[in-house]
This record gives C-alpha cells, structure tokens and sequence, in this order.
C-alpha cells in the first residue's frame, strides 16, 4: 500500500469514525472484496489487501493514534473568543497595544501539544503590526495574550481597530 495512502477512504469511513463504524466498514468491504467472491480478479485481490492494512491500522487505538497524528487526518477543531477584536479608546501615540482571547476546544480529538502545532495570525489591518502572542498553558482552554508594536502613526486619533483572528492547528512533524 503506498504510504500516502488515506486509510479512512480505503474504508470508505469519516476520520471521525468510531471503532465500530471502522469494524463494520471493514466486514462489508471484505465481504464484497475477498478472493473467495471474486476468483481470478487480480484488482479485487490488491483491493483486499488494502483493506486489510486500512483495518489492521485503525482497528488498533494505538497505531490509529500514530497514523492520525502523523497524517493529521484528525485534527482538533479549536475556537478563538471573541473571533474579532474590536479596541476603542485607545492612546494614538501607544507604541504597543495588549489584548487577550480564549482558546477552547470546539470538536475532534483532544489537541495534544505534543502532536499538534497551533499557528494564530491577525487579518488585516493588523498585519502591518509586529504580532507577538503566547498562551497561558498548553492545554485548553486557555487564554492567549497578544502584543501588537506599531509605528508612529499606526493608529488615529478616535479611530476604532477591528480585526479577525485566524487560527490554524497542524499536526507536527
């Protein structure tokens, strides 16, 4: 089976499946696929092996585990709250602006800092600042406390800064 292979679609499964939705996906497509069903048919027999190694991996928690975490076929989903910032009543003449957000767990499988890699940017306008973030633990939910340094001129007076936070979870290398 070639490495890249998606395991999940070898079983014709959702990466969220559960043990028993594997298992029964794994009975069916055998049944349908096993050389004793299709004598003489070299595709059904490769077809059946594929099978057979998409099950031997996600049939085990552990190696399903290892696979998910070095393909990131299950990633986390996280949230950021609020989602957008909005400052008001700022100095103009600030060289630094502060905020804090929550990140929180909103689906999938558990975010692990060991196998999870967690990237936050801010959409414009603020990516004309130097963004520096971190967060107070590494596991959630937690809050990230941002640090935005601007120029001279950055901010107007009486002027209100919104902007989106985006939020990205990988799986790492």
């Amino acid at each position: 089976m070639p490495a890249d292979a998606d395991l999940y679609r070898v079983l014709q499964v959702d990466p969220s499946a559960d043990p028993e939705v594997i298992e029964a996906a794994y009975k069916r497509l055998a049944l349908k696929y096993h050389p004793d069903h299709n004598r003489g048919d070299v595709r059904a027999e490769e077809h059946m092996k594929r099978i057979n190694e998409a099950f031997r991996v996600l049939g085990k928690p552990d190696l399903r585990a290892a696979y998910d975490s070095r393909t990131g076929a299950r990633l986390p989903e996280l949230r950021v709250s609020p989602s957008e910032v909005v400052l008001r009543a700022f100095d103009p003449s600030a060289r630094e602006i502060n905020f804090s957000v929550r990140l929180e767990q909103a689906a999938g499988p558990s975010f692990d800092p060991a196998i999870h890699r967690i990237d936050l940017a801010l959409a414009p306008p603020w990516h004309q600042a130097d963004v520096h973030w971190h967060w107070s633990a590494d596991r959630l939910p937690a809050d990230v406390d941002f640090t935005l340094a601007v120029a001279d001129g950055f901010f107007e007076p009486g002027s209100t800064l919104s902007g989106n936070i985006e939020l990205t979870v990988t799986a790492r290398d």
